[in-house]
């Protein structure tokens, strides 16, 4: 590989913030990391919630509101201890995709089950789900551009750590 593509690789893995970042920066981080978390959740909770009340009776899409709502409780936690730009990607992309499977649902339906816009739920996930695309993607652009630029993580620091500085 080369030499930017190796220092590209670092920088988006990397969880830790450059310690020059402007602390204003470093907090905005912080707390639009912290709301992309609890966004996360909501969204695992919603799943959760939905194939409790009857959504796991549906052939296919039951199992899928199940793992929907697994996979968004563990991207929050990673997002959570692991505040790489690379886990804010990976939870874009869930999130996008979640977005996506609904939207294929309401309008030519997603293995054999169409989606009624006026079900519980549906406006409120379109609408967490597309702030939380826009949370993420904001969080992930923050924290790609405060990474150490050359690629050397600064030393960790743990979350209340972070919290007691304002990082």
């Amino acid at each position: 590989m080369t030499t930017p593509t190796i220092t590209w690789l670092r920088r988006i893995t990397s969880p830790h913030p450059s310690p020059s970042g402007p602390s204003g920066r470093r907090a905005a981080a912080l707390l639009l990391r912290l709301a992309c978390v609890a966004l996360l959740a909501w969204i695992g909770y919603i799943h959760l919630h939905l194939w409790l009340e009857g959504y796991r009776q549906i052939p296919t899409d039951g199992p899928l509101f199940l793992l929907d709502a697994i996979a968004a409780f563990l991207l929050a936690a990673t997002l959570l201890v692991w505040p790489a730009p690379l886990a804010g990607l990976l939870a874009v992309g869930y999130t996008a995709s979640t977005i996506g499977a609904l939207l294929i649902s309401l309008t030519v339906g997603l293995f054999g089950f169409r989606e009624s816009f006026s079900a519980s739920y549906v406006a409120q996930s379109l609408a967490i789900e597309t702030i939380t695309v826009i949370a993420l993607a904001s969080w992930t652009i923050l924290a790609a551009a405060t990474s150490h630029p050359g690629g050397q993580p600064t030393h960790h620091r743990p979350l209340a750590h972070q919290l007691s500085r304002g990082r």
